[in-house]
């Protein structure tokens, strides 16, 4: 019987007996190389052109989806878009282009995602129960932090899009922010908005 693969990730799961005397090089690239790229390693992509869809492959191969660190380079002049598996996953992103990136679900059925300003850095994570990227820390110029219930915006941050703070959530804020004109935010029934 072949090796079977994990369904996040791929690393390699050899049957017992399979590979007698010859495991090393299955081992090494297939699982201890990949778990480094996913703690550790980067992808980096020009968007000047167009969007960035990571790579995906089964069997073990190395692929951009897996890395830790996405890293956008590039003058497009206009939005772009990370298109990444809809899986569970963590990513920091740099946008190091001169436009807004949004790290977004794909790439059947885009999800909406997270945007990330020229010069910022998030940490990302997919989120199941909303079935999109959301924002863990980061956003314009460094993280910010808070309990699992929390939801917190960055100092002088602008909401560009409508925003909903789910019941299980508080939303609060360190310093200024501005929403733009004709966006809503939406506070569910239990959430808390503080602003301080």
């Amino acid at each position: 019987m072949p090796s079977a693969y994990t369904s996040l990730l791929g690393f390699v799961q050899p049957v017992t007996g399979e590979l007698t005397n010859t495991w090393g090089n299955t081992v090494n690239n297939q699982l201890t190389q990949l778990i480094e790229d996913s703690i550790a390693s980067t992808s980096t992509a020009s968007v000047t052109a167009g969007n960035w869809t990571l790579s995906t492959t089964a069997g073990g191969a190395a692929n951009e989806a897996r890395t830790a660190i996405l890293i956008v380079t590039g003058t497009p002049g206009t939005a772009r878009s990370i298109i990444a598996p809809k899986s569970s996953k963590t990513y920091v992103v740099i946008n190091n282009s001169d436009s807004n990136v949004s790290l977004i679900g794909g790439p059947v059925s885009p999800t909406t995602g997270i945007a990330v300003p020229p010069g910022g850095s998030v940490l990302a994570a997919w989120d199941s129960d909303v079935g999109d990227f959301v924002k863990v820390a980061g956003g314009g110029g460094g993280a910010t932090g808070g309990g699992a219930n929390q939801v917190f915006f960055e100092n002088d941050q602008t909401v560009t899009n409508d925003y909903t703070i789910p019941g299980n959530k508080n939303a609060g804020t360190f310093g200024p922010i501005t929403i733009d004109s004709g966006i809503t935010v939406t506070v569910s029934s239990g959430a808390v908005w503080t602003v301080v």
